[in-house]
Order: structure tokens, then sequence, then C-alpha cells
């Protein structure tokens, strides 16, 4: 507020107040603070780039689309990955796989040392129907990179998929050890326990996941399953 009154062509304070108001949900305040900010500084890609958080978030996602589409083409030197990340996201969501392929691509060109980018991009080919080539793409990230949560996250539902239940045990492990409040790998874990039927082990684990989401059907669900196997 401060910042704003006392300088109120102050473009990244209309923009960190926009941030707050939209990690608080308050989406409509966000939306206004982001296109004052734009109208100050018409190339500012960020702002672009946090207004089509906004419409993703409100559910106005083609509006999300072609915001961050016009965000990438604004400045030919800057650095688009967010934008080309989240674009892939919503074609991920339309089951547009190539296209997702594409824009994963182009975020993991631009920000070679992001491993979100290329954790994403090989899960899509997963999702896809090509495990092999997402454990391909992991396993050369973890070698030029440090080994991130997702990345062993998107390797252990690789090997699930194959139904190597070792390697994809170990993988969830690591990713817990990287963040043990992973609520989704306690649950992939409980879920390969269960079908190995180790009943205990499965019970451990489903249990961790629902300290932290307590709420979660899903997680729920599973206990109940367990608990009557």
């Amino acid at each position: 507020e401060l910042a704003i009154k006392f300088d109120p062509k102050n473009v990244k304070a209309y923009r960190k107040k926009g941030l707050v108001y939209y990690g608080l949900k308050q989406y409509e305040e966000a939306e206004k603070l982001f296109e004052k900010a734009i109208s100050l500084d018409p190339k500012n890609v960020q702002g672009y780039i946090n207004l089509g958080m906004v419409k993703y978030s409100k559910g106005e996602k083609p509006e999300a689309k072609k915001i961050w589409k016009y965000s990438i083409d604004l400045n030919s030197d800057d650095n688009d990955a967010k934008a080309f990340n989240n674009i892939a996201n919503l074609y991920k969501e339309e089951k547009l796989f190539e296209k997702a392929i594409e824009y994963y691509k182009l975020a993991a060109k631009d920000s070679p040392n992001n491993m979100m980018y290329i954790s994403n991009l090989a899960d899509v080919f997963r999702i896809k129907g090509e495990p092999e080539q997402a454990i391909k793409i992991l396993k050369q990230s973890l070698k030029l990179n440090f080994p991130g949560m997702v990345t062993h996250f998107n390797l252990g539902m690789a090997y699930k998929d194959l139904k190597k239940y070792k390697e994809a045990l170990n993988s969830f492990n690591k990713s817990l050890k990287v963040n043990d409040a992973l609520t989704e790998a306690h649950y992939e874990i409980a879920e390969i326990q269960l079908f190995q039927k180790n009943r205990d082990l499965a019970l451990d684990s489903i249990k961790s996941a629902i300290k932290s989401k307590p709420k979660n059907i899903k997680y729920q669900n599973l206990k109940d399953k367990i608990l009557d196997s």
C-alpha cells in the first residue's frame, strides 16, 4: 500500500499486491491490480503471466491461454518458460499431448536447469502410454541437475505403470526425502504395498497421507480398502 501511495506508477508494487490477493484467492482484486500494472507497462511480461493465472483460476482457460501466448510475443529476448509451461499444462488437461510436449520442450529450452519443466514433459509421455520414454528423460535430467522431489515422484509413477514396483517404491521414497509432506507419494506407496499384500506397511503410508490431508476422500477410501483387506 505504501509503495503505491508514494509512487502510484510503481509497476512492481501493483504486481506484488496482486500476488497477495491471488494467494488469498481474491481473484477479482488480483485481476484489477495486474491489469493496472499492465496499463502502466504494456510490455510487462510477468504482469500478463500473472493475469493469465487469474483467468485460469477463475475457469476462464481459453482467455488464460490467449494471454499467455500474447506474453510470449511481447519481447523476443526474454525468458518465456513460465508461459510455455502454463500453456503446456492446459494442453495436457485437454489431452492434446503432442501440443503439450511441444510447449514443455520450449519451456525446458528457455530454462534448461528447471527440473519442473523437464518432469512435466516426462509425465506427458507417461500419461500417453510411453513410460519408457518418461524414464529416459527423467534419468537424463537427474544426471544433469540436482534431483528434485517432482522428478523422483514422476519417475516412481513411470515405474509403477511398468509394474516395476521395487524401482517405483525407491523413487517415491526419494521424493519423500526431499519433502515428507508429499502426500501423493505416501498414497502411491500405500497402493503398491497393498497390491503386494503388505497390509501394515500400506496402512502406515496412507495414514501419513491422511495426516497431511485428513479430508481427502481418495485417501480415506484407500484406508478403508486396506482395513477391509
